[in-house]
């Protein structure tokens, strides 16, 4: 009776606890529960999706254009450079930096305006100033991204207001924001909260602030609705979107455990914007688990190469290689395979790829790390083409030295025992003909005849 009682207790515990598990699992496959149509979870670098929801979809991008529109200019003009407002430019609404028609502002200071306030103002200011019209600046736009590897985006305004030939994707986006953080002012600025405009010739003075508010937090008024956002760790930048009360979107630039992770949504509300991608980082955090493959500057092989002082290089890796394990995996999955430059030719520069590291998880490629020269070679002497280093010919030199002088001793020694043997035999001819000499004068005294 007491053992059925406890089958039934294990029955009772073991079915409470399956329904929990099932759902926690139900849930990670899911994915966040978020009110945005579409949405993507990307490592920078590596290029895995950790989670997507209709990725691919068409969808409005808004105002995360102008973090490409922002990256070619910075790319095309120099910072310092002024720009002078039209009065087209002037009337741009609805978001605006405030910029007035005849004043001088510097490139610099444009797109602090385009990506905090997300000023429409800024950016067309900064599209007319590269190309000369938002139109001829569209043509760059679209070359970009076709260089950037997107295939489902084609831009039509340098701020992003809506036309139905503006369009992207949350996968594409992702790539944009990488790129764009890939610049090392655009990523200032992204991870700027707020910034002083200084004054020009037409304006004082003007304070901004950045729209993603995950930098800082704060509370702020939505159409009568409080909305509070908390500072939210690792975000180092991003771009908000608002193109009306039900359609908005979002990227972040997330940076945790050591990685790079862009999570993008695109149609959520004005009203959950902030909930939806928070909930995507933090799903992008309970995601990675990164395990380290090898360390920056690492060493992995000594690299053959022709015409240097040295034949071989020591290669190290330039960046860390790191892989994100799924869970329940074993790092034993993981491997390296390297592939260096063939015909590697001297001289090298330290720091120049000679190669890449692959990291395999079982036999699945899941990102590259470039291999570099850890010294300068230079180039080597005469035979250095034949692969024989310096230190080589040195050594070469130097047994052909000692050769010859071990020729030249020996020949020298030859020709000395040849004259001392000739001397010898000379002084025996010479012996034996004094000796005869003496006979025959011992024989002429005598008188002998025999």
């Amino acid at each position: 009776m007491k053992a059925l009682k406890k089958l039934i207790c294990l029955f009772v515990m073991v079915s409470m606890i399956m329904p929990a598990t099932s759902n926690l699992a139900l849930a990670a496959e899911k994915g966040p529960d978020i009110i945005a149509d579409s949405a993507i979870i990307y490592c920078g670098g590596t290029g895995e999706i950790l989670w997507e929801k209709n990725a691919d979809a068409r969808m409005e991008p808004a105002s995360i254009t102008k973090l490409l529109t922002c990256l070619i200019a910075v790319e095309e003009l120099d910072l310092d450079k002024k720009v002078t407002i039209t009065a087209d430019i002037e009337a741009i609404e609805p978001t605006e930096l405030g910029v007035y028609a005849g004043e001088e502002i510097a490139v610099r200071e444009l797109v602090y305006g385009a990506l905090l306030p997300s000023g429409n103002d800024a950016a067309v200011a900064l599209a007319v100033a590269v190309a000369g019209s938002e139109e001829e600046f569209s043509i760059l736009m679209n070359e970009r991204i076709k260089e950037i590897g997107c295939t489902g985006t084609n831009f039509v305004t340098a701020s992003g207001l809506e036309d139905d030939n503006h369009y992207s994707n949350a996968r594409d986006l992702a790539l944009i924001a990488e790129e764009a953080l890939s610049n090392d002012f655009i990523r200032k600025v992204c991870g700027t909260a707020k910034y002083t405009v200084p004054a020009t010739n037409m304006s004082g003075p003007r304070e901004i602030e950045n729209s993603n508010v995950f930098l800082y937090g704060k509370t702020f008024d939505v159409q009568g609705t409080k909305l509070t956002v908390d500072k939210y760790k690792g975000v180092f930048g991003g771009k908000t979107g608002t193109l009306a009360t039900d359609y908005t979107t979002m990227v972040t630039a997330l940076k945790y455990d050591g990685m790079e992770v862009y999570c993008v949504i695109l149609g959520s509300t004005v009203f959950d914007r902030y909930d939806d991608i928070k909930a995507v980082m933090d799903f992008a955090k309970a995601s990675i688990s990164k395990y380290v493959v090898f360390e920056k500057g690492d060493k992995f092989d000594k690299v053959k190469l022709k015409g240097g002082a040295t034949n071989k290089v020591m290669a190290v890796a330039a960046e860390e290689g790191f892989v994100n394990l799924p869970e329940g995996a074993s790092a034993s999955l993981v491997t390296t395979k390297c592939v260096y430059t063939d015909d590697l030719q001297a001289p090298i520069v330290k720091g120049q790829k000679i190669g890449v590291a692959e990291m395999y998880i079982a036999d699945d490629l899941y990102g590259k790390v470039d291999l570099v020269a850890a010294e300068d070679i230079e180039e080597g002497w005469f035979l250095s083409f034949l692969g024989i280093t310096n230190f080589q010919t040195i050594l070469l030199g130097i047994i052909l030295a000692i050769g010859a002088i071990f020729a030249v001793t020996i020949l020298v020694l030859r020709v000395k025992n040849k004259n001392k043997q000739k001397e010898i035999r000379k002084r025996k001819l010479m012996e034996e003909a004094r000796k005869q000499l003496e006979r025959e004068e011992d024989l002429r005294k005598r008188d002998w005849h025999f």
